[in-house]
């Protein structure tokens, strides 16, 4: 069984996006698509309410108490679950990975594009952030609702009363699971540098141009990345000391490559590099599968035309494995055999805990020791080194 906790920025998305039937027919899997709170709703924190910073992550472990108990009911299997999600679905593995109260509610894990080394001090790529910040967010949201300051349990009852909508559109674009909380004792980048987490094999993966679409939005926007204008752009969004002058060293931008430049930049710094070192943690410990999605010609997730071609970007490898929103996306015959390669390989993780098989002709073998790169008509093991050097991770290392 696959139990799948869909992407969003854990403020957008629903598990009824992601139509499923490729995957359950192909690979002879039981799918099981959640919703959970978002925004908000699942993650603000508040010291006189119980389990608040939590709530979303919380919500996924009672899908997954419901799996074990109810799936034997449609053709499912409660002692074979993997845990898959995609972006904040898969930092929810993550969390899910180190929480103590998800013990025994999956066996295998599976994280797209979520990290669980991520850093909170980075844009783009939401983690997990600390109880007294997210008190802090919180109170500072209720004091724009008209509901602080006031004696604790007042302002808990006025946050209450507040309309569903007039919460959302005033809670900002910054939702993350809340540590040093029962649900979430500690942040999972730090659980996992101390080996403190469930014993369950992983498959692990990103995108190889994971940054491309935010630096194309951001672009979009009215912000035009040359030659002239990186080190500011690269200071708004790096502002750290020193960390500007470093990348626009590391990252040198020429008059016509301006948004691929900083699409690396994202992309290197929020996905390939912390996706490399959750690798190393977990590989320390458990069975690891390392993957990343190639195409440089996926099809476009979204209607317009982009200021720069976007490469695999973040997201990109969704309609291969699934129709999103009930719609499958136009793809060349090479891209249908990579997407019947890739639910084969996840499927294959899902029921036998590896994603090998040596004896088929579609979806060549798989090493534990190298990332496998997917594309169409070439699906080719690297070594985890070479992937490490292409995304500039010593550089990043560097950087703390």
């Amino acid at each position: 069984m696959i139990v799948w906790l869909h992407g969003g920025g854990f403020t957008t998305g629903a598990g009824s996006s992601y139509d499923a039937h490729r995957m359950a027919t192909r690979g002879g899997v039981v799918v099981v698509t959640v919703n959970y709170r978002l925004g908000a709703l699942g993650f603000l924190a508040h010291d006189h309410l119980p389990g608040s910073g939590t709530f979303g992550l919380a919500d996924q472990q009672a899908a997954l108490r419901w799996v074990r108990d109810e799936s034997g009911a449609f053709g499912g299997d409660p002692r074979n679950v993997t845990l898959a999600g995609e972006s904040a679905g898969g930092y929810s593995v993550c969390a899910q990975l180190v929480s103590p109260a998800a013990a025994g509610l999956f066996e295998r894990a599976v994280i797209q594009s979520g990290p669980c080394t991520g850093r909170s001090d980075r844009p783009f790529a939401p983690s997990s952030i600390p109880l007294a910040d997210a008190r802090a967010a919180g109170a500072d949201l209720a004091t724009r609702l008209g509901c602080g300051p006031a004696r604790a349990q007042e302002v808990v009852a006025c946050l209450r009363r507040v309309p569903v909508s007039r919460l959302l559109n005033a809670q900002g674009v910054d939702q993350q699971p809340v540590n040093e909380t029962d649900l979430l004792p500690h942040d999972p980048a730090a659980a996992l540098a101390a080996g403190h987490f469930h014993r369950v094999p992983v498959l692990l993966g990103g995108n190889h141009d994971e940054g491309n679409g935010w630096a194309a939005g951001i672009i979009q926007a009215g912000n035009p990345v040359t030659p002239r204008t990186w080190p500011d752009v690269a200071a708004t969004f790096f502002p750290s000391p020193g960390q500007a002058e470093g990348i626009v060293r590391a990252y040198p931008v020429h008059e016509t490559d301006g948004g691929p430049v900083f699409g690396a930049v994202i992309g290197d710094a929020d996905f390939a590099c912390p996706t490399a070192r959750t690798g190393t943690l977990l590989a320390a410990h458990v069975p690891l599968w390392r993957y990343e999605f190639a195409d440089e010609h996926a099809p476009p997730l979204t209607p317009g035309t982009p200021p720069f071609p976007l490469g695999a970007p973040h997201a990109g490898e969704l309609p291969y494995l699934f129709d999103l929103g009930g719609r499958p996306r136009e793809m060349t015959p090479a891209q249908h055999r990579l997407a019947n390669a890739m639910i084969d390989y996840w499927t294959r993780f899902a029921t036998a805990a590896d994603p090998g098989n040596p004896d088929d002709p579609n979806s060549p073998p798989w090493s534990r020791h190298t990332v496998l790169s997917l594309a169409p008509d070439h699906i080719t093991p690297a070594r985890a080194g070479a992937f490490s050097a292409h995304h500039h991770c010593a550089f990043w290392n560097t950087l703390g």
